[in-house]
């Protein structure tokens, strides 16, 4: 029976996260579960902030995974295939391959390693190579590397007589044709490498043990002489005995050998399980194989198959918090959206089909699924209930946000009363929480809670924190420029922007840094060079992006005609 295909489904809010895009993608998850879909998973990209750490440790709530990206790796579309080990005959791998139904197999040692990798064509292509000559280990040849023991296991031989039955080693192999009279002419020297197949003569099998060879195979499961087998014994000489006829005999030797001696083809393609998809898809597609490698540090993980590409992606994505891929986490673009739940302004790309997408003009996204809890008929745990509380009250400032609908203020009510905690109660504990002004690097500030936009030509990036003492901003003003320099000119920016906000008093502070043209056009009073003063300005959302928008529209219309 075919196994059921269930993709991955994660469950994410934007990069750089907040409490507000985290608990709304673990609150979501959970009721998505709820409703029956399988294998949900709620993700933090990156590192979870200090604040949305304290509330899953104050609601008994477990964390999200932190992942960087949702790449499809190799490693996601990993297949398992039975694995000829070393020290198994050609004749058994050619069964293994004929039961896989696969052109071929992966060849490991004892320990995992990769040796090559085993096919119908590489096998004729070391047994039949036409043109050596009979001293050769090819089909035509009569040389084999091989044990006694694997030569009985593959002529299911029964063991008479034999030495050191473990030991690999070259055999000469003949067939006892002629008449005892000539039958040395046609025998090298070198004894301990002879292997003799012989039928029903007792005179060759005595000329055999004479010479003291290593092994004399009986074939056609014809007694043998007692005086033959103690002469064996004596002389050190192992004898077979298999029900095979001698064109029989021949013909399975070859496949004795043990399959790592045989000359692997060198591989074209080797894959580990960190190579991303889409950066080797076309050469898996391209290859000759259908079977490739996945090798990692020399230990074999498994194969990728081709027909892996016609099978659905792996993964899929619910976004919370966001719709626009620039501002997703890493390799969401490649993979589908089968959800969106947001409170802005749309900018998905189109879909190739019908997704859910739930927005409104609310302050918070856990509003929005605090909402659909209630709307679901589906019941809130108290802890669920105080996490989506907090993230409410953290992306509205308490509600003080320009941004606050009445449906945030109606959700945190009945938010209160599941959870037993009062809104204001649980802000002030989030406040007491060290700000990143205070705490974090530079680079860590800035990047903290970021979201990249872009208007045309320009692409900025706005960042917000939360302060109880603007001054601070003055006090690092130096080392966040030159962190802002940095991250303007790695991503390619326009202008990058601080907001530092202080909720309680209901004002913000800026610092910006990059394009003068831009940066020059910002109606605010200037407290220093890149440093405003915003009173009354608390959301980034809805207060300072629509007035850089509008600059970035009217400096591409060549029409902006601002006061300086």
């Amino acid at each position: 029976m075919k196994k059921e295909f269930t993709p991955r489904i994660f469950v994410c809010g934007h990069r750089n996260p907040d409490i507000d895009s985290i608990a709304a993608a673990v609150a979501l998850a959970d009721l998505r579960r709820r409703q029956g879909m399988k294998s949900v998973t709620a993700i933090c990209p990156g590192i979870l902030p200090d604040r949305a750490a304290y509330l899953f440790k104050r609601f008994h709530l477990e964390p999200p995974m932190s992942r960087n990206d949702v790449y499809v790796r190799v490693r996601d579309i990993l297949e398992t295939v039975p694995a000829i080990r070393s020290g198994c005959t050609l004749y058994d791998a050619v069964g293994m391959l004929r039961d896989s139904g696969l052109a071929r197999l992966p060849v490991i040692d004892g320990e995992g390693k990769f040796l090559g990798m085993l096919s119908g064509m590489a096998l004729l292509t070391n047994l039949l190579s036409i043109g050596n000559d009979v001293a050769s280990t090819s089909l035509t040849g009569r040389r084999i590397k091989t044990s006694i023991s694997l030569i009985s296991q593959v002529l299911d031989a029964e063991q008479l007589n034999v030495c050191d039955g473990d030991r690999s080693q070259t055999f000469e192999v003949y067939v006892a044709a002629m008449s005892p009279d000539v039958f040395d002419e046609h025998l090298p020297e070198n004894n301990h490498e002879l292997a003799m197949i012989v039928g029903d003569r007792p005179d060759i099998q005595l000329k055999s043990i004479a010479r003291k060879m290593r092994l004399m195979i009986v074939t056609g499961n014809r007694p043998i002489d007692p005086w033959v087998l103690q002469g064996a014994k004596a002389q050190g000489v192992s004898i077979l005995q298999t029900k095979l006829d001698s064109a029989t005999v021949i013909r399975r030797l070859k496949f004795s050998v043990p399959v790592e001696f045989t000359d692997f083809p060198q591989e074209a393609l080797i894959l580990t399980s960190r190579d991303r998809m889409t950066e080797v898809k076309v050469r898996i597609l391209n290859a000759a194989e259908d079977v490739i490698p996945v090798v990692d540090d020399g230990i074999l993980t498994g194969v990728v198959l081709k027909r892996a590409f016609h099978a659905p992606l792996p993964f899929q994505m619910i976004l919370v918090d966001h719709n626009e891929l620039d501002q997703s986490i890493a390799g969401a673009g490649e993979i589908p959206v089968i959800e969106v739940v947001d409170h802005h302004r749309i900018g998905i790309n189109p879909t190739t089909t019908p997704i859910k997408f739930t927005g409104d003009v609310v302050g918070s996204t856990c509003t929005l699924v605090a909402m659909m809890y209630r709307a679901s008929g589906e019941s809130l745990t108290p802890d669920m209930a105080g996490l989506l509380l907090g993230g409410i009250i953290s992306d509205t400032l308490q509600l003080k946000s320009p941004t606050t609908a009445h449906l945030d203020v109606k959700m945190c009510e009945w938010l209160e009363k599941i959870s037993g905690v009062r809104s204001n109660d649980l802000m002030s504990e989030l406040l007491m929480i060290e700000s990143a002004l205070v705490t974090k690097s530079a680079d860590d500030v800035i990047s903290g809670d970021r979201k990249d936009y872009v208007d045309g030509r320009f692409r900025f990036a706005l960042a917000q924190v939360e302060e109880t003492n603007l001054e601070l901003l003055q006090r690092r003003h130096d080392e966040l420029v030159v962190a802002m320099d940095k991250q303007v000119k790695r991503d390619q920016l326009s202008m990058f922007a601080l907001l530092v906000t202080d909720a309680a008093r209901g004002n913000s502070e800026l610092l910006v840094y990059g394009d003068r043209e831009l940066i020059s056009n910002l109606p605010y009073d200037k407290i220093s060079d890149g440093h405003y003063a915003l009173p009354g300005v608390l959301s980034r959302k809805k207060q300072l992006l629509p007035q850089i928008l509008a600059i970035t529209a009217a400096l591409q219309n060549k029409s902006i005609n601002y006061l300086q």
